[in-house]
């Protein structure tokens, strides 16, 4: 289970056959082999660790190699570690399960070091979206402020600007999403009672 709070980016090492990605070293300290992390929003499993001079590799494999169709070499990843017991819950859990794709749109800046964020979200699912509804981009957490056709906006705040990828993003660029898991419980249903 994670809570959408990214803890640091990582950088694609290698892809095929298995996803290597380089971290820093404080970072690798709080990661055990075999543990789960969020790689921008997806649950993989840690297979193994190897420590360099002022970095570590994380090694993953993939049970389904389309997991890793959006990763190119030297891109940067979101990363956040698996809930553990005692840790504090701010609000929502989420899976680590993308339930599809959004198309990154633009990034405005505006006063007071925050950041008006757009995407693309052309699926049926948008119809379930509300205005305050959290969803999980690239595996943070964020409030949905507007909703207009297929676009769904978000402020993004300065801390979560720099610790997360979205600064590197450009137009059209692929964003996992994840709903709040009982919205797309709900959808699910109603998607069913539709049929």
């Amino acid at each position: 289970m994670f809570i959408g709070l990214i803890k640091e980016t990582g950088t694609i090492e290698q892809i095929k056959p298995e996803l290597i990605i380089k971290i820093s070293s404080d970072f690798a300290s709080e990661i055990k082999v075999e543990s789960h992390l969020s790689v921008d929003g997806r649950v993989l499993r840690v297979l193994s660790q190897e420590d360099k001079d002022r970095f570590s590799c994380l090694k993953f494999y993939p049970s389904n190699l389309n997991q890793f169709q959006n990763y190119s070499l030297q891109k940067q990843v979101n990363l956040e570690p698996a809930v553990r017991l005692g840790d504090e819950i701010p609000g929502t859990f989420f899976y680590g399960i993308p339930t599809g794709f959004v198309k990154f749109i633009s990034m405005e800046r505006l006063p007071e070091e925050r950041f008006l964020m757009k995407v693309s979200f052309e699926n049926d699912l948008i119809e379930y979206l509300s205005v305050m509804d959290s969803v999980c981009l690239n595996g943070a957490l964020l409030q949905v402020i507007d909703i207009k056709d297929d676009l769904l906006s978000f402020n993004i705040y300065s801390t979560t600007f720099k610790t997360t990828t979205f600064k590197k993003n450009k137009p059209g660029d692929l964003l996992n999403i994840e709903l709040d898991p009982i919205t797309a419980k709900i959808a699910r249903i109603f998607k069913k009672l539709k049929h």
